[in-house]
Formats: structure tokens, C-alpha cells, sequence
């Protein structure tokens, strides 16, 4: 039996058990006389079925994919480090681990603070700066998506890998990535954000486990898989 046919039955099992409950409470358990307590709390119990439902609807096509089994070759890629006021040791930590990703690619740095240090520090690194031109003056700037879009202009890459400040890539995350754009519908791959700080065994769950794993595998079944604003590949003709 797959992992997917349990999932469909753990879900139906649990939808049909919990409208049983629910009629049952609506119908028959209500204490009237209490009516300001027991209302709330069958009007939450409701809520619960009804967000316990959608979590399983969103779950129902659920689509893990194997990593690629080659790695295209001639894929151009601009990797993007977005960074505003974040402190410059930081900033060049990922800088550094972008610049050594192992397929062939463009590093830039996307300077939203226009700081001269940092443009320096690209300089020694051999990577690429991009601040903002002035056709934005007395524009609105929009933030994130602001800079990414000024360096659209700027660079030529068919494949965008966008990376926070703080995120240190792996030197192999194009290598196990860049095989899924084989499928030209492909427009985007979201890759899970692990933090450093955090050991991998967290108790509390710190890593998103769930988020980057079941759901968004979830979505990925329904074609809605979430862009999260770092360790992503998008398409640049899809943009």
C-alpha cells in the first residue's frame, strides 16, 4: 500500500468520523442553558473539521519528486543575493558560497542599499554588483521585488536562483535542481530553507519540516507550490 492511498484514507476516515461528531454536537450535546459557553465552543470544533478538511484536500494529490538523474548542460543562471542594510560579513558569507556553487553561473550581488564596501568586497570576489539605476528615483521602489526587478534588466541568465542575505547555498543546489526545467512548463523550484543555528533533530521544529515537506508537496499536486522568496529557481521567460 503507497504512502499516497493511507494519506486518502486517513483523510476520509477523519472527515467522516468528524461530521458524525459534529452533527451529533450541533444536534444533540448543546447545553442551552450554558449557551454562551457551549456555542463558542462547538462553533470551534466546527472550524477545526472544517480547516482539518482543507488540510487534507490540499494533501490529496500530494506529489514527492526524485531528484533529477542528469544535469543540463549550456542552462545559463544568474544567482541573485538580495540585500538591503544586512551586515556586510554576512552578506559576503553567502556571496562567497554562491560564487562556489559548482555548475557554471552568474553571482550577483543586488545592493538595495548602495553601500561602496559592498561593491568593493563584489569586486574582490569576482562577482557581479547591481545597484538601483536612476530610472527609479522619484518611483516607488517596491522593496524585494523592486530589486529583483532592476536586475532583471541587468542580466541575461534563462534560470534565476534567488537567495536572502542569510542564506548560504550548497555547492551542489543547481546540480540537483537545474534537471527539473527539462520540463519547459516548469517555471519554478522551491528548494527547503534550512537554518544553521538550528540542529537538524529540533524537537520543536524549527526547520519547517512540515511546510517544505507534506505541503507544499501537497501543492505541488494541485500546480500551487509556494515561491518563498529565497532558495528558489524560477524561469526567467516565465517572469
Amino acid at each position: 500500500m503507497n504512502r499516497l492511498l493511507i494519506l486518502r484514507v486517513f483523510v476520509i476516515v477523519t472527515v467522516v468520523l468528524g461530521v458524525n461528531y459534529i452533527a451529533w454536537r450541533w444536534l444533540f450535546s448543546l447545553n442551552w442553558h450554558a449557551w454562551w459557553i457551549a456555542v463558542p465552543l462547538v462553533v470551534a470544533e466546527t472550524y477545526s473539521l472544517i480547516d482539518v478538511s482543507l488540510f487534507g484536500l490540499a494533501m490529496w494529490r500530494s506529489r514527492p519528486r526524485e531528484l533529477p538523474k542528469t544535469v543540463p548542460l549550456g542552462t545559463t543562471v544568474d544567482v541573485f543575493i538580495t540585500t538591503y542594510d544586512e551586515p556586510i560579513d554576512l552578506v559576503i558569507v553567502t556571496a562567497r558560497h554562491a560564487r562556489d556553487i559548482r555548475y557554471p553561473h552568474a553571482t550577483w550581488l543586488l545592493d538595495d542599499g548602495a553601500r561602496p564596501e559592498l561593491a568593493a568586497a563584489a569586486a574582490e570576489l569576482g562577482i557581479g554588483y547591481i545597484k538601483r539605476s536612476a530610472d527609479w528615483v522619484d518611483r516607488p521602489l517596491h522593496a524585494k521585488a523592486g530589486n529583483l526587478n532592476n536586475a532583471l534588466m541587468s542580466t541575461n541568465g534563462e534560470l534565476l536562483l534567488i537567495l536572502d542575505a542569510d542564506q548560504v547555498p550548497q555547492p551542489e543546489i543547481l546540480d540537483k535542481t537545474l534537471g527539473y526545467f527539462d520540463d519547459e512548463r516548469v517555471a519554478l523550484v522551491q528548494t527547503p530553507q534550512l537554518f544553521g543555528n538550528v540542529p537538524m533533530g529540533d524537537p520543536l521544529g524549527s526547520q519547517a519540516p512540515l511546510f517544505y515537506g507534506p505541503i507544499q508537496q501537497g501543492k505541488d499536486g494541485w500546480n500551487a507550490a509556494f515561491f518563498c522568496g529565497s532558495n528558489a529557481l524560477l524561469r526567467r521567460e516565465a517572469l
